[in-house]
């Protein structure tokens, strides 16, 4: 073999060895992720991106689809999507909106995390990347079973049968109606979004109308309660005892025989009055009444009472006696004036005119009267003196000659 022959076969060699070292680098390098060089050392990047979809609260067997992938929440109400890293968009899709469970029903409110604000109260977001790992949140309400019964402030039952509505209003103001005889399913937790996530609050609940017998007993506010598993609610109405009397308006006496009292709802009760003239009507509920009684030759302006404690409505009534007694006391009192004015008439109509002060006498400067002698003296020469009028006299007193005047002749 000569010097040429031996250097071909030598690059041969080298060739084959180069191939069978390219063969097996290829694999390899395939198997494990490529390898970043670093100012101290190096680490391997992983192709691989994890998505952890959380319920709040927690709700187990939540079942849902992410990148054309199905998952179901666990214990912890969670479920973890991974998936290659990639610049494609993905979408999420909750297939149970609503889980049920004998203490709880579960309502799906919105997202947390979804990227997208305008898909936040979707069951079905879009868009969702796949580069690095991140959560998403479905927040969920959680309702729980109320059921209701009625007593009075004493603790008695009172008639569900009479009790036509029941009204409640949530801590984030909403008006929930009530079953009377039934299970209400009243939210009790609520998702809030609070800093860039979802945060579970508890809901506080008053009782804002209760209609019984058609008689609003509820105080606004003065009942509350806070919904939570297997929850049984006791609402209790006030009641109380009105009693009715009258009196006489002028003598105080007691009197009437029948009171007839009006209740808020408008329904009108009529009772007799004992013979101490009073009525107990027991056990009413709260509210604005109207009584009136009802007496013999008498009557009374109805009274408005506000039972909001056992009182006692006392009416006055104005009797036909009264009203005599008034009218003769109002006749004494016109007619006593005019009496005192009459007899005074009569009086200066009995004593006559003053001495003197009759016509055809004065001091001389009326006109045919003379100054002294009392005859007037006309331009006819003298005349006969006229006499002096008679004062009345009373009667049966014997009449007094008349005086004869001084200086006349007789004829």
């Amino acid at each position: 073999m000569n010097r040429r022959t031996a250097r071909r076969h030598a690059a041969a060699l080298l060739a084959l060895l180069t191939a069978l070292l390219l063969g097996f680098a290829g694999p390899a390098a395939a198997a494990h992720p490529a390898v970043a060089a670093t100012g101290t050392g190096t680490h391997r990047a992983d192709p691989n991106v994890t998505v952890t979809i959380r319920t709040v609260p927690a709700v187990p067997g939540v079942r849902l689809v992410f990148g054309g992938q199905s998952l179901v929440t666990g214990s912890d109400g969670t479920a973890t999507y991974t998936g290659a890293r990639t610049a494609d968009r993905q979408s999420l899709r909750l297939l149970d909106t609503s889980v049920d469970t004998p203490d709880a029903h579960y309502r799906f409110t919105r997202w947390a995390g979804q990227r997208d604000p305008q898909q936040a109260f979707r069951s079905h977001v879009d868009g969702l990347p796949l580069r690095a790992d991140y959560t998403i949140t479905a927040g969920f309400t959680v309702q729980y079973p109320v059921t209701v019964a009625f007593t009075d402030q004493h603790g008695a039952p009172l008639d569900p049968s009479l009790v036509s509505a029941v009204q409640v209003r949530s801590s984030d103001a909403r008006i929930t109606d009530l079953s009377v005889s039934g299970t209400t399913w009243l939210d009790g937790v609520v998702p809030v979004f609070r800093n860039s996530g979802l945060t579970p609050v508890p809901l506080d609940y008053t009782l804002r109308s209760l209609v019984y017998d058609g008689v609003q007993l509820a105080g606004a506010g003065r009942q509350g309660f806070r919904p939570g598993p297997d929850r049984h609610l006791t609402f209790t109405g006030a009641f109380h005892d009105l009693t009715v009397t009258a009196h006489d308006a002028l003598f105080g006496s007691a009197t009437g025989d029948k009171a007839t009292v009006t209740d808020p709802a408008g329904h009108v009760t009529t009772v007799s009055l004992g013979p101490d003239h009073t009525a107990v009507l027991s056990h009413l509920p709260r509210g604005r009444y109207t009584v009136e009684v009802k007496a013999p030759g008498g009557s009374a302006n109805p009274r408005e009472i506000q039972l909001s404690q056992s009182v006692t409505a006392d009416v006055t009534v104005v009797s036909l006696t009264d009203v005599l007694v008034l009218a003769g006391a109002g006749l004494l009192l016109i007619g006593i004036p005019v009496v005192i004015r009459l007899r005074r008439r009569t009086r200066r109509t009995a004593a006559g005119p003053a001495p003197g002060s009759g016509p055809g006498t004065g001091s001389g400067t009326g006109s045919g009267v003379g100054s002294g002698s009392g005859v007037g003296r006309g331009a006819g020469g003298p005349r006969e003196p006229v006499p002096a009028e008679e004062p009345e006299q009373p009667e049966g007193a014997e009449k007094a000659p008349p005086t004869p005047c001084p200086g006349a002749a007789s004829r």
